[in-house]
């Protein structure tokens, strides 16, 4: 879900038999096939999938980078909950707002290390510090319409939805879930 370019699907691809990747954004499935034409297990989907009719038991894996902080995470869960098959696996890489000490800390830890990655991967520290570009006023827009939760707020959703999920903090103001379908 919401695959961008699709860097993480073709890593699924080369992984996995068949890859479905979803998308809002004509333009980046676009990219997204144009950057992946060597993979023939991947098929892409252009879908609102607030709207998009999820198979019942399904998937075998349901992956989201990033994602779920645009979606009301509670509808998101219980589509993804009927969709996966009995032992089917819920990846869920994305950020959250923090709330406690230990987010805090995390934050003050993750700042110079997410500064000496952006250097490193961008040739900048923050975008803020880029001249004004097509790609930063995208970001800036897509900034507008993001809605983080706390993880506090996180986990209680997911105890509700999917009460064996695991929940974990991570650098850079992200978390993840892990839910294993019984």
């Amino acid at each position: 879900m919401g695959c961008g370019a699709g860097e993480f699907a073709r890593i699924l691809a080369d992984k996995s038999s068949h890859v479905l990747r979803i998308d809002l954004s004509p333009n980046m499935i676009q990219k997204a096939k144009e950057q992946s034409k060597e993979y023939s297990n991947i098929d892409y989907g252009t879908a609102n999938v607030m709207e998009w009719d999820f198979p019942n038991e399904y998937f075998d894996c349901i992956a989201s980078i990033a994602t779920l902080h645009h979606l009301p995470l509670e509808d998101m869960l219980s589509k993804i909950k009927k969709s996966l098959r009995k032992n089917g696996v819920l990846l869920v890489l994305d950020l959250y707002q923090k709330e406690s000490l230990g987010d805090i800390l995390t934050e003050v830890l993750a700042c110079p290390i997410n500064m000496f990655m952006n250097l490193i991967k961008n040739g900048y520290i923050h975008r803020k510090f880029v001249k004004a570009d097509k790609s930063k006023a995208i970001w800036d827009l897509h900034s507008k319409v993001d809605h983080y939760l706390t993880l506090s707020h996180i986990r209680e959703i997911c105890d509700r939805i999917i009460p064996n999920a695991r929940v974990r903090r991570h650098l850079f103001w992200r978390y993840s879930i892990i839910c294993k379908k019984r």
